[in-house]
């Protein structure tokens, strides 16, 4: 059920609440993200808001757009349900409006769509991991969107901290909530070893901040998420046919593969993976099935070994048989060969390769070691060892497109050679930003160390790949250092 008001004691029924009839506008968004620290020490895992803001006449002079997008990135982390809402209970019929609905909620209609697809997106992947936190809030009380101070109460920085908060123990999220429409957050992280979640780079903490952490990832916002050295994140298969959680899409298959996002650190650790029928109060009755995840890093960091255990129980509709596929997120370490259960799986020429391949590994640069195993027997464990050595360096690089004056609904991309630029297709070249328009710029992280690349700008319409207007003259040419970072342009005519 759903509640806005409630007793002490309404947390034993597993009640969602939200925090009312709010008024659209920032301030609201982080006192938002007070409230729920405070409902999440009060053993009330479920709570969220009316995302957007439900009386958008409270607008203090910000723009709706850029409200929604940052309420709606926070809200696809943190709140519990995600739900859209606004108050168009007096709006008129007629003039174009024959629902009366003259304020949109949905994401692909307000906000920035991209971005919102994007973090949506991102919900459903992590749909995996944070069931089954709500099963450890059923089972041990144990939070799902605790504030730092429930698992770090020796540290005094976070204490008064509210615009961070905790996805179980091991993912943290700094959340936004800022007039000035941000590029970049500074992110507190407590002592201890921390992995971006997007970019795979591992920080050491001392219990400090982080200063300029990027907002913007290819043109998409979405915020800053770091992963404890040790986290186990199980995940799904999502894509633009992704129906469901349970795997469902628009063309009739099912995905259903266990995804495993594991970090690999000395210390052994393990997360366990609940199931149930999605639907009914079966699992009150035991009609649960719990899969045992784990990693350990060697010592001497020349092996990793992570273990999906064999499944135990089941419920009605559970599959008998699935695949399996580890994202193993190293530290400055590349794999030189890996196999299951003692037999090794073959190597793979490229990442895009193991979508099709029924088994295989492949290092996908920037730390990452992707590893797929065919369907198997659910009841059988895996067992995946990675042989590793230190990986060359890597480089980040921000490209620049001065001069690029747009028209409406028209971005600026960069496109070039290689997957990371698209290898030339104008529909997966990579969106930039208008930082200081007409100047458009945009970071590639992970990009090999001392290579030529060629590149080039481009304008196209925002969701079509045509028409494209190309930077003319001859292309950019950058040549990456042996490591850091490195800054390219490239000029359109004025």
């Amino acid at each position: 059920m759903m509640a806005r008001s409630g007793a002490s004691g309404i947390q034993r029924f597993g009640t969602s609440m939200w925090s009312a009839d709010i008024g659209s506008n920032l301030e609201n968004l982080a006192a938002h993200m007070n409230a729920q620290l405070h409902m999440s020490l009060s053993r009330l895992d479920y709570f969220g808001s009316d995302i957007g803001g439900f009386h958008r006449g409270a607008l203090n002079g910000e723009d709706l757009s850029m409200v929604y997008t940052q309420w709606f990135a926070d809200g696809l982390l943190t709140d519990i349900p995600a739900r859209p809402h606004a108050n168009n209970s007096s709006c008129p019929y007629g003039q174009g409006q024959p629902s009366g609905n003259c304020h949109e909620t949905a994401p692909d209609r307000v906000g920035d769509r991209a971005s919102n697809l994007a973090n949506l997106r991102q919900r459903y992947a992590m749909s995996p991991y944070l069931y089954s936190l709500a099963h450890r809030a059923y089972l041990a009380g144990e939070p799902v969107v605790p504030p730092l101070v429930y698992y770090y109460q020796t540290d005094p920085n976070v204490r008064r901290l509210g615009s961070e908060k905790l996805l179980g123990r091991d993912l943290l999220v700094a959340l936004v909530a800022d007039r000035n429409g941000p590029q970049t957050r500074d992110v507190y992280l407590p002592a201890g070893d921390w992995v971006d979640y997007r970019t795979n780079e591992w920080l050491h903490s001392t219990g400090e901040t982080f200063a300029g952490r990027p907002l913007m990832h290819n043109g998409v916002f979405s915020l800053p998420v770091f992963a404890r050295a040790g986290a186990l994140i199980p995940k799904m298969y999502v894509d633009k046919k992704t129906m469901n959680i349970f795997g469902k899409r628009s063309d009739g298959s099912t995905r259903d593969e266990l995804i495993l996002r594991a970090y690999a650190a000395p210390l052994p650790s393990g997360f366990t993976l609940y199931e149930d029928d999605g639907q009914t109060q079966a699992y009150l009755g035991g009609a649960v099935r719990t899969t045992r995840l784990s990693q350990q890093l060697a010592a001497d960091g020349s092996s990793a070994a992570v273990t999906i255990a064999a499944a135990e129980g089941n419920y009605q509709g559970a599959p008998a048989a699935r695949g399996a596929v580890v994202e193993l997120v190293t530290h400055g370490q590349q794999a030189t060969g890996v196999s299951l259960n003692g037999s090794p799986l073959p190597a793979l020429a490229t990442p895009a390769a193991l979508d099709t391949a029924a088994s295989g590994w492949v290092n996908a640069g920037g730390n990452l070691i992707l590893a797929k195993s065919e369907s198997g027997p659910v009841t059988a464990a895996r067992t995946f060892v990675f042989a590793l050595k230190p990986a060359p360096e890597e480089v980040t690089a921000a490209f620049q497109c001065r001069n690029g004056t747009t028209v409406w609904r028209q971005s600026v991309y960069v496109a070039g050679a290689g997957d990371r630029l698209g290898n030339w297709d104008p529909s997966k070249a990579v969106k930039l930003s208008p930082t200081t328009y007409p100047r458009w710029t945009g970071t590639l992280d992970n990009l090999p160390a001392r290579k030529q690349l060629a590149w080039k700008c481009l304008k196209r319409p925002e969701g079509a790949a045509q028409p494209v207007v190309w930077q003319a003259g001859n292309n950019n040419v950058l040549v990456t250092p042996a490591g850091g970072a490195v800054t390219t342009s490239g000029n359109f005519q004025p």
